[in-house]
């Protein structure tokens, strides 16, 4: 009896099973309407577009000439949640749970393979940093050569961007200490703290301002700039590596464009989280870079040169100086120069991001004091800081107030006052340095009268595309040093005054 009843009951699930795969009601109505809303929500994604105008303002990658790289990698990975949704709720009955178990076994054997794969392949010979204490360095005696090319990084840029400053072939020798320097000896004439601008980003080994200053002064110089350092980077590595050298001068070079840092974000670095860590061990991820990379060149490429919305905010880009001059070079760089450049002088003053690199170049200045050694504040400006008064005449106040716009939170006033505030207020910050370095004795030597000297003669003192500096800025930059240095030793009651 049993058995008949059981062999009823299992008829009926077939029957019922059927019925239900067979109709169109029940299960395959809300199939169907989940497949609609899958459908719906892939399309919307494809037909909302990024702004280009602004990615390319930014140098950011565009994907198919039309969405920035987060957004089509939202467009993938809500293509391949979908497919996989699809395929699970298609099931019926025990198939939808088979399915269900199907997708988690996956995953459950992908995940860690793949997370040993990337284990596996990451080399730590080929690591650029050795983050063993604070301040970080380089592989010791370390050397390798990579070729810098000056032009946008993205596909899709400036439409007929002009030419940058070309190809140049860099190679980076590392001493004992994983710092960029021919040796390591235990004393030095000059310390010189810095982050790329002071190691050299972009030149080869001969090129940095530090080499170049031994050259012209006759001091022996000790390069302890790395790429990524700011003022609370400059604290530590002359804490541990800089006076022990036994310095007669520690020359810091500030760089406006990011090394005005807030104690918040000095104690994240300090201590960092485990998402910070995490964040940048998937950034540092083989299998995550070579799929990136795969995905900005196939599809980088396509529809690069299409045509702009809104594209009046880039017209104005990129600067070309000289004006009047017979081969003007080009100098690209992005809004949030404009924005920073934006702030008052007595609002930067009070500033926090300025507060805290203060805070910490007074610690430097009081230790070099302390050790019979001269503190020198050298100021790096950024490429619109130097720019944007030689060319004032030719800027259209619109265009310029719509590029700034892109990474300016708030209102912005009307174009032609903004354009006059922004132009009145450029060196605002370089002003706040000048003027608490006099207060605190403390020597300083601006590079933007330098600079603009050199651009103004025809020759590229920066990169047009890359925010650092040529060969030639670097030469520049190492023959103001030298002759202030020069003064300083000739006439000791100088030092402490500006320039």
């Amino acid at each position: 009896m049993s058995d008949v009843l059981s062999d009823d009951t299992q008829g009926h699930r077939d029957s019922a099973e059927v019925t239900e795969a067979s109709t169109p009601s029940g299960m395959l109505a809300r199939q169907k309407r989940w497949l609609v809303i899958l459908v719906g929500v892939n399309v919307l994604l494809w037909l909302i577009p990024s702004d280009v105008a602004k990615q390319i303002a930014t140098d950011r990658h565009t994907m198919l000439g039309r969405y920035s790289r987060t957004h089509f990698s939202w467009i993938i990975a809500v293509a391949i949640i979908s497919m996989i949704s699809a395929y699970i709720d298609l099931g019926i009955g025990a198939e939808y749970k088979r399915r269900w178990f199907r997708v988690i076994a996956a995953l459950l054997v992908l995940t860690p393979a793949l997370a040993v794969i990337d284990f596996l392949m990451r080399s730590p010979t080929k690591a650029h940093y050795v983050r063993d204490t604070i301040a970080y360095h380089r592989p010791v005696d370390f050397s390798f050569e990579q070729v810098f090319q000056d032009k946008p990084k993205a596909y899709r840029s400036y439409p007929d961007a002009p030419q940058g400053y070309g190809t140049v072939t860099c190679r980076l020798t590392t001493d004992a200490r994983g710092y960029r320097n021919k040796d390591a000896r235990t004393q030095y004439d000059v310390v010189a703290l810095g982050d790329s601008f002071t190691e050299g980003s972009g030149v080869s080994d001969e090129h940095p301002w530090p080499v170049r200053l031994q050259a012209r002064s006759g001091l022996s110089v000790y390069n302890l700039g790395m790429s990524g350092y700011d003022p609370f980077h400059y604290l530590e590595s002359l804490k541990t590596h800089g006076l022990a050298m036994k310095p007669r001068y520690v020359v810091c070079m500030i760089y406006e464009g990011n090394d005005f840092r807030s104690a918040k974000s000095d104690r994240k670095r300090r201590k960092p989280s485990l998402s910070a860590n995490f964040k940048r061990y998937m950034k540092q991820s083989p299998i995550v870079t070579t799929l990136d990379r795969l995905i900005i060149d196939t599809f980088g490429p396509i529809n690069a040169d299409g045509p702009v919305s809104h594209a009046e905010a880039i017209s104005w880009m990129p600067l070309m100086i000289p004006a009047d001059g017979a081969a003007p070079h080009a100098y690209a760089f992005g809004p949030k120069q404009l924005r920073d450049l934006y702030l008052p002088e007595d609002v930067f003053a009070r500033d926090k991001h300025w507060l805290n690199p203060r805070g910490q170049l007074t610690k430097m200045n009081e230790l070099c004091r302390e050790a019979g050694v001269t503190f020198v504040v050298v100021f790096a400006p950024t490429k619109a800081h130097v720019t944007l008064p030689m060319v004032a005449g030719g800027l259209e106040p619109e265009p310029v107030r719509a590029f700034t716009k892109y990474k300016y939170k708030g209102d912005l006033p009307e174009a032609s006052s903004f354009l006059e505030g922004l132009l009145s207020r450029v060196e605002s910050r370089e002003n706040v340095m000048r003027k608490w370095c006099e207060r605190e004795s403390i020597p300083f030597i601006g590079m933007t009268d330098v600079l603009r000297r050199t651009m103004s003669e025809g020759q590229q003192a920066y990169y047009s595309y890359d925010q650092h500096w040529t060969p030639i800025g670097h030469e520049a930059v190492a023959a103001e040093i030298a002759a202030r240095l020069a003064v300083m030793a000739a006439a000791p009651e100088t030092v402490g005054l500006v320039d």
